[in-house]
């Protein structure tokens, strides 16, 4: 008997800590959460104290009284002391019972609440007024909720606020209101859809401010954004631009992205009365000192011919270049490189063959056109290059060119990667992969060291 005793296996889920089975917890539907009760004597009641309360009742369809009734009672049974992380999924017919469910999480003192709101209800989720003043706040999401504040907002803790989708916050005084009470938010991400007030952006603790995937169905040209953020370090500004964007202080800003009309939007592009140049001339200068810049195409086309006509001038600091080139020549992107006198990392995102997307007959290019170059190219040109990662779709041979050049001038690159995608199927083809193989072998390089990989 004790033979067989020693040889029982060994019950590894009862020996998990509980910290590490909350955390388990968090990444389950609560309805699967009571479910593990069966699983040994330990967990029978360990739910009833779980900290990571995640109320996605999907599973139980649209039936409400369910929900309802599902929802009550395990909050009833809840024992712990302290919420630590609370997610919901607000219903337009359950928004009076998911107002006193955010305050019991509230209540509890809860560091971090995501609110999902339903993008195709035509009402928007209101959040209840508890949720300003409560303090112990570190993380919070809300997307597709309506914000309207009665008071100050007291969110001295938080570090995270994201608002995301429909948020009908369209008063700027609200932004205001909610920057005032939060003197401790260092990660501001604003996905805002068709706004149509000016916003000025004013805070001493934000480390991160993004303005991602904006989108105005109106006409954005008298919309203005103002950002004043002395600590500023990473700044993404995506979409759709205002008509005026001003940074008034990023100082410590290091990681810029100005990803205007949005990275994969085909049905939206600008008013014929607004000049994108106009919009970032008044940028660039200000982003001069930053180490890290990603552009989208329509910026590089800009800034290119920006540079050519001398109106720009060069990032002396910038080691890091990400540039999405879905629609831009590439002779078009060499000319730009210049500007970038220390560049030590170059990705290029060419993926404008593999995409089914149609673009307007101004803003294609011939992608066979042959490269055009200065031959007195500075002698810093690309000297300071050491990896190049290049996402090439497998039918646009024009690509090569492109990377001769690349090869010819960095005089110390180490590594290049190129990954190859494929237009009809998800891999590339063993044939393309071998001619093209034959090309970059053929391919002369001023660093007797560079490793180029193809995958």
């Amino acid at each position: 008997m004790q033979k067989s005793k020693s040889n029982r296996p060994r019950d590894r889920l009862s020996e998990l800590p509980d910290s590490l089975i909350f955390q388990i917890f968090w990444f389950m539907p609560m309805t699967g959460v009571v479910r593990t009760t069966l699983l040994s004597k330990r967990w029978k009641n360990l739910w009833t104290i779980n900290p990571c309360l995640n109320f996605d009742c999907s599973e139980l369809d649209e039936d409400e009284v369910r929900v309802r009734n599902f929802v009550n009672r395990v909050l009833l049974s809840w024992r712990g002391i302290k919420i630590l992380k609370f997610r919901c999924y607000p219903r337009e017919s359950l928004f009076s019972d998911f107002n006193l469910w955010v305050c019991f999480a509230v209540d509890k003192n809860v560091e971090e609440l995501y609110v999902h709101g339903n993008e195709i209800e035509c009402t928007l989720y209101l959040v209840p007024q508890c949720l300003y003043s409560c303090s112990s706040l570190k993380v919070l999401l809300l997307e597709d909720c309506e914000l309207k504040i009665h008071g100050n907002v007291q969110w001295n803790h938080l570090k995270s606020l994201t608002i995301d989708g429909r948020s009908g916050c369209h008063c700027a005084h609200v932004f205001n209101q909610i920057l005032l009470g939060s003197p401790q938010l260092e990660v501001l991400i604003l996905a805002l859809e068709d706004t149509n007030e000016n916003l000025n952006i004013r805070s001493s603790s934000l480390k991160r401010l993004s303005f991602a995937n904006y989108l105005c169905y109106h006409d954005p040209a008298d919309i203005e954004l103002r950002i004043c953020t002395p600590n500023l370090e990473t700044l993404e500004i995506s979409g759709v631009p205002y008509g005026k964007c001003m940074l008034m202080n990023v100082s410590s800003l290091t990681d810029a992205t100005l990803w205007f009309y949005g990275e994969n939007r085909r049905d939206y592009f600008l008013p014929k009365d607004i000049d994108l140049w106009d919009i970032l001339r008044p940028i660039l200068p200000t982003i001069q000192h930053v180490e890290k810049v990603r552009l989208s195409d329509w910026c590089i086309k800009v800034i290119g011919d920006a540079k050519r006509k001398h109106l720009l001038s060069p990032f002396p600091n910038v080691k890091f270049l990400t540039l999405y080139a879905i629609c831009v020549e590439y002779g078009q992107i060499f000319g730009l490189l210049e500007i970038f006198p220390k560049l030590k990392m170059l990705v290029l995102q060419d993926e404008s063959k593999a995409r089914p997307y149609t673009y307007p007959k101004s803003l294609k290019f011939d992608a066979k056109s042959s490269l055009k170059f200065k031959a007195n190219l500075p002698k810093s040109f690309l000297q300071q290059l050491r990896a190049v990662e290049i996402t090439w779709a497998e039918s646009d041979n024009s690509i090569f060119p492109f990377i001769e050049i690349l090869l010819k001038h960095a005089s110390n690159l180490e590594k290049m990667v190129i990954r190859v995608i494929r237009v009809d199927r998800m891999m590339p083809s063993s044939d393309s992969l071998i001619l093209a193989s034959q090309k970059l072998l053929g391919m002369p390089r001023s660093s007797p060291s560079c490793r180029v990989s193809l995958l």
